[in-house]
């Protein structure tokens, strides 16, 4: 029993640290990653690939055809010619007749990832050497393109990435999904930029130069990868290019959905990461400092030491997350949703656990397995 309590106490010590750090590295992110907008911001061309239809998904795509740029073109795909999406991109070619918006409807599939396989039809298309990629489920503020293509006046820059947080979640799968990421998958963004700088990129916005993007291999060296959003940062890095988070956020519609749609696709992102980063991934049971502290209680008999451990714990964590969330991030999912925010650590961790529980996946209707290193292998 005594050696549980040790190890229960190491837990609840290492969360108690972990947290401060997150806040003292949002802080770090919010203070260097701002820089001076370019006063001859180059063209580019936004690709945003589609799969089926996704909340609010005509107003998110009429978010980038009101963005404050002298010059961009932005291009939607779909690699079935009668994806949903389609309809509301020719919606809004017939409302902004005057934006340069291209549709490509099908393509060439040569891989399991057919993501990357719509977006080398798209790249076909586009006219720019500067290149954005984003979710069909993100929308942004007209002041987008110029923060994000602010770090190009760099030329050791090769790609910019965004963090993002959630917003307008209409169910409690979704609301329990918003504060998974604002407050417990972005802060190990932020720690990590602080510690080593930012080495992948995040799905929500990759902005990057199309020599770039060559000189890594292109979309095709990236048609069996699950995590090709993080391959792209991880690999610009490895050739010696300039990997920016930056200080845009960009706003995830999350709609309605079940908790048996969110559960799938955390699950998914969570075994990836395992398949990725086993190390770290293995590592990152410490952080959860919710369940510490209930095992840390468990351990100690209910005695008021183990109550106090569990008060300590509790209180850092929602302290730092309020503070994040008001002074960083905007996040408006706190803090009137805080008590949700312990419920959403008791999630995450039993996902950590489901993780190690298999290697198939759920993805866009399809399954599959994930081989070594998140490579994706087709299920017979």
């Amino acid at each position: 029993m005594f050696a549980l309590q040790v190890l229960t106490g190491a837990l609840l010590l290492c969360a108690c640290v972990y947290y401060p750090l997150c806040l003292a590295a949002a802080r770090h992110w919010r203070r260097t990653s701002s820089v001076a907008l370019s006063r001859n911001p180059p063209p580019v061309a936004i690709l945003k690939p589609l799969r089926g239809d996704d909340p609010e998904q005509y107003a998110n795509f009429e978010s980038f055809c009101r963005l404050d740029y002298p010059v961009y073109q932005i291009v939607f795909g779909a690699l079935d010619p009668d994806d949903p999406g389609l309809e509301n991109a020719r919606r809004l070619q017939a409302a902004y007749p005057h934006l340069d918006i291209a549709i490509v409807a099908g393509g060439e599939v040569f891989g399991l990832n057919r993501k990357v396989c719509n977006l080398q039809g798209m790249l076909d298309v586009t006219e720019y050497d500067l290149i954005v990629l984003c979710d069909s489920d993100m929308r942004v503020r007209p002041d987008y393109l110029r923060r994000i293509t602010a770090p190009f006046d760099d030329e050791k820059t090769g790609l910019v990435t965004c963090p993002y947080r959630g917003c307008h979640p209409r169910s409690l799968a979704t609301k329990l999904e918003a504060l998974a990421i604002g407050f417990d998958f972005l802060p190990g963004v932020f720690l990590a930029n602080w510690l080593s700088g930012i080495r992948f990129a995040l799905g929500a916005t990759i902005a990057l130069r199309r020599r770039v993007l060559e000189e890594i291999g292109g979309f095709r060296s990236l048609a069996d990868e699950l995590a090709d959003d993080y391959r792209l940062g991880e690999r610009a890095a490895r050739a010696g290019w300039r990997v920016v988070l930056s200080d845009y956020i960009v706003d995830d519609v999350m709609g309605a959905e079940s908790f048996r749609q969110v559960w799938a696709r955390r699950l998914r992102w969570a075994k990836t990461t395992r398949a990725m980063q086993p190390g770290g991934w293995a590592g990152y049971f410490v952080t959860y400092g919710t369940v510490s502290g209930l095992l840390f209680l468990a351990a100690n008999r209910f005695q008021a030491v183990g109550w106090i451990g569990l008060g300590i714990v509790w209180t850092l964590r929602g302290l730092t997350a309020l503070l994040t969330a008001r002074l960083y991030t905007q996040d408006e999912n706190l803090p009137r949703r805080l008590p949700l925010l312990y419920l959403s650590d008791l999630i995450s961790v039993a996902l950590w656990v489901c993780s190690y529980c298999g290697s198939t996946i759920s993805w866009r209707g399809e399954r599959f397995r994930l081989g070594a290193n998140g490579r994706l292998e087709r299920l017979s």
